[in-house]
């Protein structure tokens, strides 16, 4: 296929996903919550079926993070996660609107003891002024839970969230999607940026979201992740302990029973700035991806199994 050919398929096929997006949007708008959960639905079921590439990197990483586990679970799970992509994928476009008509979409449990408030949690963290990370990753709908980390953040009095983003590759639809995260309260800082946006708002005390559970292209590490080394990027760490930022594990998870999103978060990560070396950053980076691995330990259908998370 000539050069020409290929240059005129690409941009074929942006424009496919930039109308598909914009049918998406109006449905997530208008349609009735149920009716466009089930389409949603349907579509993961048939980009899963078609996409068999995709498929298969699931069906691997299924296997290799669950090795106790047979063929017939991680074939279960795979349809499981399937589903949960379709409902999360509408929950996620319709997260403004589902945020304004129903408070309770997004729970959590308690308050318990030893469970405090995540808001609760994040005023404290943010109260000497140095910023606050939050850690999550592509778990649920994690677009729903900055829209209501937004409303937790700034129903406190405090500076905002802010979060850390990759850059889709097809203009419009990387405009709607940043376009629709600041609506719903969140302060963009888009990665290919580098970190000067970044540290200026942590600097303010600000609240930054990071979502480490995929392979970018930026410095990374080798770090144990369902026990086999992925690489992990190391920013975070290093601005944590140069700084001496706190990190919150914080991930949401669809309730079974219902339609809604219960949101749990762990200890922070908490110390004083100190010495950033590969052997300090190993160390943090460790801890943060075995806080994602219990999160999704605890939830495995709402991972992005269809990721190249293992090389």
């Amino acid at each position: 296929m000539a050069e020409g050919d290929i240059a005129l398929w690409r941009r074929a096929r942006r424009r496919f996903y930039w109308l598909l997006t914009l049918v998406m949007v109006r449905l997530a708008d208008r349609a009735p919550l149920a009716v466009g959960r089930r389409m949603c639905v349907g579509l993961a079921r048939l980009a899963v079926r078609l996409r068999r590439q995709d498929r298969r990197v699931a069906e691997v990483n299924l296997a290799r993070a669950f090795t106790e586990l047979d063929a017939r679970e991680h074939s279960r799970l795979l349809r499981g996660s399937t589903v949960a992509l379709g409902l999360n994928l509408f929950d996620t476009l319709a997260a403004g609107r589902l945020l304004e008509i129903d408070d309770s979409v997004v729970e959590e449990p308690g308050p318990l003891p030893d469970q405090p408030r995540v808001g609760d949690v994040l005023a404290d963290l943010a109260a000497p002024g140095r910023g606050v990370f939050v850690l999550t990753g592509h778990l649920g709908c994690w677009e729903l839970l900055g829209g209501w980390l937004a409303r937790q953040v700034q129903s406190r009095g405090l500076k905002g969230l802010g979060v850390v983003t990759g850059t889709v590759r097809n203009p419009p639809v990387d405009r709607l999607l940043q376009d629709r995260r600041r609506r719903l309260g969140m302060t963009v800082l888009p990665r290919q940026e580098g970190a000067r946006p970044l540290l200026r708002y942590l600097r303010e005390g600000g609240i930054v979201a990071v979502l480490l559970d995929q392979n970018t292209r930026v410095e990374n590490l080798d770090i144990p992740f369902f026990g086999e080394p992925v690489p992990t990027p190391t920013g975070l760490a290093r601005l944590a302990l140069r700084y001496g930022i706190p990190i919150l594990p914080v991930a949401i998870a669809r309730d079974q029973r219902k339609h809604r999103h219960v949101v749990l978060h762990r200890p922070p990560l908490a110390f004083k700035a100190g010495k950033v070396d590969d052997e300090n950053i190993r160390g943090l980076l460790t801890l943060c991806n075995a806080e994602l691995e219990y999160f999704i330990r605890r939830n495995p259908t709402e991972w992005v199994w269809f990721h190249h998370r293992w090389q």
